[in-house]
């Protein structure tokens, strides 16, 4: 998260490249537009790097556990990947998820970090770390898209601490449900009227904060309100304005 953004620019002044130098724009931290990440240019970019190695993890799969010194930078193509913490009674908690041409950044020391797992088929490049040292190894466009995405990461974070920790059930449900839906639609400006959502209602409930009894309580809520409904792996939104109000969501956390 910002740890790692700030180990990114560390690792460029280490190697005597300066941001400056280097011309990091507000752009590079999502403060001007949203990144294009639809094409297969932009996935041929990442596949041309050095050490690139393209990887299936097949539904389920541990791409990395918890307390396992890692570093990698994962660029997913297709797929979803949770992460998520491990708590000393057995439950977990979803912190976030990696959808299909967004990155993650695992730079796990061996005394913590999170269990990151493929919740779906994934298709994924891996970048060997060290991350920090990524601004010395890889092209500015690149090195722009990997500060991007950690910066994106750390706000979505902190909405989820805050949906989990201060969100009533309803409005913590309808915000993370357009969340999800703005970040698969991949617009900055309109949202869909349903997307493919392979989470079951026990992975909602880890990563809501809520028991799968409360989130089945809240998507009937939802639905008989007619704003949304989740079925068979697909989200529909009935009514974006009216959802919209009920989370209080402001997507500029997604979209700036």
């Amino acid at each position: 998260m910002m740890v790692c953004v700030l180990r990114l620019i560390e690792g460029a002044i280490i190697g005597g490249s300066y941001l400056g130098k280097m011309g990091l724009s507000k752009q590079a931290f999502g403060l001007a537009r949203e990144p294009t990440l639809a094409d297969a240019s932009w996935e041929k970019g990442f596949s041309v790097l050095p050490g690139a190695v393209r990887r299936l993890y097949p539904a389920n799969t541990t791409i990395v556990r918890e307390h396992q010194a890692s570093s990698l930078i994962l660029v997913v193509t297709a797929g979803w990947v949770a992460f998520f913490k491990t708590l000393p009674n057995g439950s977990r908690h979803i912190i976030d998820f990696a959808l299909p041409r967004e990155i993650a950044s695992i730079e796990f020391s061996g005394e913590g970090g999170e269990t990151v797992t493929a919740l779906s088929d994934v298709t994924a490049i891996g970048l060997i770390g060290p991350v920090r040292t990524c601004l010395s190894r890889y092209p500015q466009s690149i090195c722009e898209t990997i500060l991007l995405a950690e910066a994106r990461r750390y706000s979505r974070v902190t909405e989820h601490l805050a949906g989990v920790s201060r969100r009533g059930p309803v409005q913590r449900t309808a915000h993370f449900l357009l969340e999800l839906a703005c970040r698969a639609h991949r617009s900055a400006t309109t949202y869909p009227d349903r997307f493919e959502c392979p989470l079951t209602q026990a992975e909602l409930a880890d990563a809501l904060g809520l028991s799968a009894v409360h989130v089945s309580r809240v998507l009937k809520d939802l639905r008989e309100s007619g704003l949304a409904s989740f079925r068979n792996g697909v989200v529909e939104l009935h009514d974006h304005a009216g959802l919209i109000k009920a989370a209080g969501f402001d997507r500029s956390y997604i979209s700036t």
